[in-house]
């Protein structure tokens, strides 16, 4: 019987679900500081160093830190004169 690689099989897929879900938040998070910072642009409102795509994929890579850092730099009451 080969009970043992059924075991660990499903093991397997448990393991990559949070993977998965980590993934999914980074393309979300990334997707929303795209249409937010194209947005703040169009209003000729300043983005902090570097333009959407460079922000997108800043959050693509570093995910919810990253988002964190950008909603303080561009819509915290930090960021008010």
């Amino acid at each position: 019987m080969d009970f043992n690689s059924h075991f660990f099989s499903s093991m397997s897929m448990w393991a990559i679900l949070p993977l998965i879900a980590t993934i999914i938040v980074h393309l979300a998070f990334s997707a929303a500081i795209f249409n937010d910072s194209s947005r703040l642009n169009e209003e000729n409102r300043q983005l902090a160093f570097v333009g959407p795509v460079i922000w997108s994929l800043a959050v693509l890579v570093g995910g919810v830190f990253v988002a964190a850092a950008y909603w303080l730099i561009h819509h915290s009451a930090l960021s008010k004169p």
